[in-house]
């Protein structure tokens, strides 16, 4: 690979040592899982002997994880995956809030509503006694 897409060994070496350390495993304990001497391995995780493929899937099952969170550092599709529910975690929680907003503005437009009929039955009460009170007055039948 070139062009800037070559593996940074480096970072590789620095994976390798963290999902060791991570799982309590020895050098001695990887080495053994790789069947080759510790000595190997310590090369291996010093940089003074680049790991060769086979080894790659043999540490990415030592290690349970998998060969792009070994390489990379992190597992692409899982970060993503993580992503997404965190971001509809987040979603549901602000729909909600934003429900519980509407919520209440309807009841609060529906105690607007009842209100204002209550004030027309109100207004159409007095309508009609005005209409009573101007029939009694020209004389008119009721």
């Amino acid at each position: 690979m070139d062009n800037g897409t070559t593996l940074d060994e480096t970072l590789i070496r620095e994976n390798l040592r963290k999902a060791r350390n991570s799982r309590g495993l020895t050098q001695s304990k990887v080495a053994e899982s790789l069947d080759i001497s510790l000595t190997a391995y310590q090369k291996i995780e010093s940089g003074k002997t680049r790991i060769i493929n086979p080894h790659f899937t043999k540490c990415a099952d030592t290690f349970g994880v998998s060969l792009s969170e070994l390489v990379l550092g992190y597992e692409p599709v899982k970060d993503a995956r993580q992503t997404l529910n965190d971001m509809e975690e987040s979603y549901g929680a602000k729909m909600i809030v934003q429900e519980k907003g509407y919520l209440q503005e309807i009841r609060e437009r529906d105690q607007e509503i009842e209100r204002l009929k209550e004030a027309i039955q109100d207004k159409d009460r007095i309508i009609y006694n005005q209409e009573l009170l101007i029939k009694h007055l020209t004389g008119e039948s009721f």
